[in-house]
């Protein structure tokens, strides 16, 4: 014994470096956390489900007006651009039934994302989608009525004839307003949902589609010749449901293994 104190050996720190096992991890774990946070906040099911309901809802407009004497009688006031050439195919009140639709489902879809944040704590950024529509919708009405007075008659020169013609331009519309909010939503599925979609829009303004039904043999009695532009409407409308209805299978399935 000599008297002497043995002081206990150190205890060795914890190493605060991360192996390279353990920085893969956290780099997959935080991928998988992103992944299901853009996942979570994924709610555009509502926006084409809801434009498709208003594209059908818009079939009545689209049938030709009374033929009388040769010629299809006017149904109303025209707004051209949203509503197309005046007495071309189409009941001339389509064009306050697509304002009203496209200002009314901006409204809804902005309900509907803020219920959506509400209820996940993740916001989806969906202004610049609001203000596209909200804006070209804006343009379509505003270049007409400016051009009737003298001073701004160019403007009809900016109007694309092809793609108004058979009132179908508010369905461009809305597919800008898709790729607007792909972008927003960080969404490739919704990317390619708005690439079909603006590829049916162009479709059915530019060409007439029941011109296929003619050659798969469709022969319109008297009565049906009415009805030969829906093809036009029902092509966009059902590209549109079908697209909403499995983005909303899709994204509840999301949730349930979240």
């Amino acid at each position: 014994m000599t008297g002497e104190s043995v002081e206990p050996d150190p205890v060795p720190e914890a190493s605060a470096e991360v192996g390279p096992a353990d920085a893969a991890g956290l780099l997959k774990e935080m991928r998988l956390l992103r992944r299901n946070a853009r996942s979570a906040r994924h709610a555009y099911w509502f926006p084409l489900v809801l434009f498709s309901l208003l594209t059908f809802a818009a079939i009545p407009f689209y049938v030709m007006p009374t033929f009388k004497g040769g010629i299809y009688a006017s149904a109303g006031p025209s707004m051209p651009i949203l509503g197309g050439a005046p007495g071309f195919a189409v009941q001339n009140y389509l064009g306050y039934y697509w304002l009203a639709a496209l200002l009314g489902g901006l409204a809804l879809t902005l309900w509907w994302y803020r219920r959506h944040a509400r209820r996940t704590g993740l916001k989806t950024p969906s202004r610049g989608y609001l203000i596209t529509v909200a804006a070209l919708t804006g343009v379509a009405l505003i270049i007409p009525l400016l051009a009737h007075f003298r001073p701004f008659r160019f403007l009809y020169v900016a109007v694309p004839g092809d793609l108004v013609i058979r009132g179908t331009f508010p369905f461009l519309i809305i597919a800008i307003g898709l790729c607007v909010l792909a972008w927003a939503e960080r969404s490739r599925a919704l990317g390619l949902i708005a690439l079909i979609y603006t590829g049916t829009a162009l479709v059915a303004s530019l060409y007439d589609v029941e011109n296929v039904l003619f050659r798969l043999g469709w022969n319109p009695s008297p009565n049906q010749w009415q009805l030969t532009d829906l093809p036009n409407v029902l092509l966009p409308a059902v590209v549109l449901l079908a697209a909403g209805v499995g983005a909303f299978l899709v994204q509840r399935k999301q949730r349930r293994v979240a």
